[in-house]
């Protein structure tokens, strides 16, 4: 059977496997004030704790006089401040993409100017910062550059005033305890994520990363569950999806279905030949043949 055949099946399998167990862009830059009124700007700057908005005024004609518009800045204090109405920078949909596919030079190049611009805004409800940072750790934690992505982890946790950033971070920090091996801690701190946070961006990654926890401490009905939830709920989160792909193949070879195995991995072969999980799949593939191979009847 050809690959689409391959990729419906394990999609298909995902969510009868999950669902059974479970049983906007802005426009412009405008600052949504707590006390209800809009401010339609041309354009933000920071300026301490004041977000500093470039705004147009227009000067009825007078006379022989025709009317003017004037342009100025007006600063608003960031306590009266309920929302900055930025519109979605591009890049948060381009990037994912880049990532998911082994583009991991141009995805730290694309993401870099939006980090860099919105970092200060960073603590301003409404900023894209924190989304970009998250992209930006995850390009270079595929390159395996741990050494820049660690203190962006650390930053991430001193944004206090956004309890989400907060705990995204707590989330990297986790990650960080899987990849040193202690398991069993990560797996208590992203269940305490999973216990306030709504966020799918969040979620998604904690689903990714418990799910690595899980298949090593060899839970792997547990693993297999958090490794499923990237494609039937998260599916947008689409640089998670070669991660979580390998992942449930992994999971189903430990529970010794070997066709789902096989499948999810030929899953990711087919739809992210590029992506730096692929080395890996091919691996494990290997190691599927290997059991089937020691699994067949003597001739």
């Amino acid at each position: 059977m050809g690959g689409g055949g391959v990729r419906a099946r394990w999609k298909s399998a995902a969510c009868l496997v999950l669902c059974g167990a479970l049983a906007g862009s802005a426009t412009a830059q405008n600052i949504l004030l707590k006390d209800g009124k809009t401010i339609v700007t041309k354009g933000l700057r920071r300026q301490g704790d004041t977000i500093m908005a470039t705004v147009e005024t227009i000067l009825p004609a007078r006379g022989t006089e025709p009317a003017k518009t004037l342009s100025g800045e007006i600063g608003y204090q960031l306590p009266l401040i309920a929302k900055l109405d930025f519109p979605e920078p591009a890049q948060l949909q381009t990037v994912p993409d880049l990532i998911a596919t082994g583009k991991l030079a141009e995805a730290l190049v694309q993401i870099e100017p939006v980090v860099r611009y919105y970092g200060g805004f960073r603590d301003a409800p409404g900023s894209w910062w924190v989304d970009a940072v998250l992209l930006k750790i995850e390009a270079l934690q595929a390159m395996g550059n741990f050494k820049e992505a660690d203190p962006l982890i650390d930053n991430l946790s001193r944004v206090t005033t956004d309890p989400e950033a907060v705990r995204t971070a707590k989330v990297f920090v986790a990650a960080q305890l899987t990849r040193r091996g202690d398991h069993a801690k990560a797996v208590k701190l992203f269940e305490e994520v999973l216990k306030d946070t709504t966020k799918p961006a969040t979620l998604a990654v904690v689903a990714v990363n418990l799910g690595q926890s899980q298949l090593a401490l060899k839970q792997y009905d547990s693993a297999l569950l958090s490794f499923l939830q990237i494609p039937v709920f998260y599916p947008r989160q689409r640089m998670l999806l070669p991660q979580a792909v390998l992942g449930s193949g992994r999971a189903y070879f430990g529970l010794e279905d070997l066709p789902r195995a096989k499948a999810a991995l030929d899953e990711l072969l087919a739809d992210f030949a590029t992506s730096p999980q692929v080395p890996e799949a091919r691996a494990e593939l290997e190691k599927i043949a290997a059991r089937e191979k020691a699994l067949a009847p003597p001739k």
